[in-house]
């Protein structure tokens, strides 16, 4: 009887410290909800952070400390508000919160971002209509600005400038060679037509090179596009674009392209979309002194695309892609299939800065024996390349890219490397 006492005794002793702990948990949170209804956020962070250290794993805690900091306009806003999702990502009142904290720093993109995420968890009828309205005026303020100016300007040195042209054979006596080169980017893109569910948007875009050797390299590409995208609802969307290009090889024309995309994309909310492309596109190549036989590549190419993007923190984004390409040209040598897998993660760091790392395998078989060739031609490519990225301001950046790539072929002249690094300054309006 006397061992049975000293047992309870025992139990009841190592069990009170949790009930007291339990009991101070909830009256923080008591309290915490108090200072908050006040309008004492100073005190209801002290309360929320004492019961956060009690349960760092709670997401209440978590949500209602990353409310009283937000209502201060405390700097540790984002990074809370970004915990309390991960411990809780189905949670409606933590996506609210987080667009309109970047809604009121003008950061309307995320703030739509969230907003539709939490529209798709089926939030209470109150959070639905503040959603709603905020929403309503990000469109709105979209709307006000009918066009937009880019302009990007830079150096790039290219250890393989021929293979910008490399579809065809290289002519006789033109050998692999590096130069220097300016690049000069500048764009023009415009709103026709927007409301809350359907936008029609146009854009034209120049594209510059200009080789400090190499002249009969240079790129000069005009494109034209035309999309229109439809919000079906805040999870469902589908878009159509058709656009019109032209690229001059030096000072010959080189081939004119028109293509056709439809596609759909599904956002799974906490920043996570997918997307699922059809790409129609008709080219038809020019016929130079330098390649003489490009017209033999005129044809059209199939291609289906799959994308993918995934927030896995507050700093870290996750990104794939598969393509498949089905192209069909005059020449049937020149028709061919191609698998492409990509991958990237960009990385958000102090100091305004970005960093994006990407990679990519490709592999492309040809239909027929080229003339001239040994054997059909089948090629394989691996490529990757970081860029480090400092947004200056919302209307200027500054980027540092390093690309290369390896293509290994079965047939003798198309194995090659290749070291592509660019700087460039960036401006938008």
């Amino acid at each position: 009887m006397f061992r049975k006492l000293v047992l309870l005794g025992t139990l009841c002793c190592l069990s009170t410290p949790a009930f007291a702990s339990d009991a101070d948990f909830e009256k923080r949170m008591a309290r915490g909800a108090v200072a908050l209804e006040a309008g004492d956020f100073v005190s209801a962070q002290a309360e929320y952070r004492e019961a956060v250290k009690e349960r760092p794993t709670d997401p209440e805690a978590a949500l209602y400390l990353a409310v009283a900091l937000n209502r201060a306009n405390d700097p540790e806003t984002e990074s809370a508000l970004k915990t309390a999702l991960r411990l809780d990502p189905n949670n409606p009142r933590i996506n609210l919160e987080l667009g309109t904290f970047f809604y009121n720093r003008k950061m309307f993109e995320e703030s739509g971002d969230y907003l539709e995420s939490m529209l798709a968890l089926k939030p209470d009828s109150e959070m639905r209509e503040v959603a709603e309205k905020y929403l309503a005026n990000i469109r709105g303020k979209s709307a006000g600005k009918r066009w937009g100016v880019t302009l990007s300007g830079g150096m790039q040195y290219d250890s393989n400038v021929t293979l910008a042209a490399d579809r065809s054979l290289l002519p006789v006596g033109t050998d692999r060679m590096g130069d220097w080169k300016g690049i000069v980017n500048f764009g023009l893109n415009g709103v026709a037509y927007q409301d809350s569910r359907q936008e029609l948007t146009g854009s034209y875009s120049l594209y510059q090179t200009l080789h400090f050797h190499l002249r009969d390299f240079d790129i000069t590409q005009n494109a034209f596009d035309v999309s229109y995208k439809h919000s079906f609802s805040s999870r469902y969307s589908a878009k159509l674009s058709t656009s019109f290009g032209s690229t001059l090889l030096g000072d010959k024309p080189f081939v004119n392209d028109y293509s056709i995309t439809p596609g759909v994309q599904v956002n799974f909310g906490n920043g996570i979309n997918i997307g699922l492309d059809y790409r129609f596109r008709q080219s038809y190549f020019k016929n130079s002194d330098t390649y003489p036989t490009n017209t033999d590549r005129n044809g059209v190419i199939h291609s289906m695309l799959l994308s993918y993007r995934q927030p896995l923190s507050e700093t870290l984004v996750l990104r794939g892609g598969y393509t498949f390409d089905r192209e069909l040209a005059e020449l049937s040598a020149w028709s061919s299939n191609t698998h492409t897998g990509t991958a990237g993660l960009t990385v958000s760091l102090p100091y305004a800065l970005i960093l994006d790392i990407n990679g990519e395998a490709a592999a492309k078989k040809y239909d027929e024996i080229l003339t001239g060739a040994a054997g059909l031609r089948s090629d394989t490519t691996l490529a990757g390349g970081a860029a480090l990225i400092w947004q200056a301001s919302g209307m200027l950046s500054l980027s540092l890219d390093h690309k290369y790539s390896k293509n290994s072929s079965n047939i003798d002249g198309y194995s090659n490397t290749r070291g592509v690094t660019t700087i460039m300054l960036n401006g938008r309006y």
